[in-house]
């Protein structure tokens, strides 16, 4: 049985590029609030590394499988990339569960972030 907590923890841990956690708090809000592809049409402008980053989460073998029919990957360019997202979106399982791996990814890089933003306010 794969941990899938775990790699959602070890991608969150690896979006922290800078130690921003506002905009991991406005990705999370946009999920839950506007769902999915609204989160990530808001990173693609924000953020495209963040965006390419949670890719890496989506094509983790464990959760591609999950997800995607055919078993490829989601493609870097944001075009395929959505292409694929609407294939998730016509099954709500697969949608339901894909939301779920994103905010807990979303919750532990805020986390990460928040921690990293105190180490650098301790150092001034």
């Amino acid at each position: 049985m794969t941990n899938l907590d775990y790699i959602c923890a070890k991608i969150g841990q690896n979006l922290i590029v800078k130690a921003d956690e506002n905009i991991f708090r406005k990705a999370l809000g946009i999920l839950q609030e506007d769902g999915v592809y609204a989160m990530f049409l808001w990173l693609e402008k924000e953020d495209s590394k963040i965006r390419k980053k949670l890719n890496n989460l989506l094509n983790e073998n464990e959760i591609t499988s999950k997800l995607l029919s055919d078993s490829k990957s989601f493609p870097d360019d944001f075009k395929g990339f959505c292409e694929k997202l609407q294939e998730v979106a016509k099954d709500i399982d697969k949608l339901l569960f894909l939301k779920k791996i994103l905010e807990r990814t979303l919750t532990y890089a805020l986390y990460h972030a928040k921690i990293k933003e105190e180490e650098n306010v301790g150092k001034n």
